[in-house]
């Protein structure tokens, strides 16, 4: 029955030991979980491992990446097509230059870091209508950042002002 699929046929060699004479393709795994990281369904967890940037080889249909207690000091713009980032507990000193392309971010841990400041477009996109999904959660506390100098324009693309958390910082 030939059912379209590369079969495997066994001969004997002169020995009397079973050789297969074709081999089945090569499949390559679908997703990657990047090295040291644990990836269930679309969540990908890397947390409290060390590491300095955003790991390689995240697999695209992540919608939850977790870098928390790392050393990352900055994101790229290639770094994850995601709905939730939880950059909380690194080394950042500002928000990630790349979350405004992120068009379907929606949460953003960054709490516990160095963020001194929040620019008017550290979140949203420049332009009427450019980003698709609105935040539903940014966490800013426990940031050096004077609260009371973010202009109210930088969550213009989050849903709800509760859904933004600052303050309670501490040297």
């Amino acid at each position: 029955m030939d059912d379209g699929l590369t079969m495997m046929r066994d001969e004997a060699n002169e020995d009397g030991f079973m050789e297969p004479t074709a081999l089945p393709p090569f499949m390559p795994p679908l997703d990657i979980c990047p090295f040291g990281c644990q990836c269930h369904l679309r969540v990908v967890q890397c947390s409290d491992l060390g590491l300095t940037s955003v790991p390689k080889n995240i697999p695209k249909d992540t919608t939850l990446l977790d870098l928390q207690n790392n050393k990352i000091t900055e994101i790229k713009k290639d770094d994850p097509t995601l709905r939730e980032l939880h950059l909380d507990n690194n080394k950042l000193s500002r928000v990630p230059a790349g979350l405004p392309d992120m068009k379907f971010l929606q949460v953003v841990y960054l709490h516990s870091n160095n963020i001194t400041q929040v620019g008017v477009n550290d979140f949203c996109p420049v332009g009427f209508g450019v980003k698709r999904a609105y935040y539903n959660g940014i966490s800013l506390f426990n940031n050096p950042v004077p609260y009371w100098e973010v202009q109210p324009a930088t969550f213009r693309c989050v849903t709800d002002r509760l859904a933004i958390q600052f303050g309670n910082y501490r040297k």
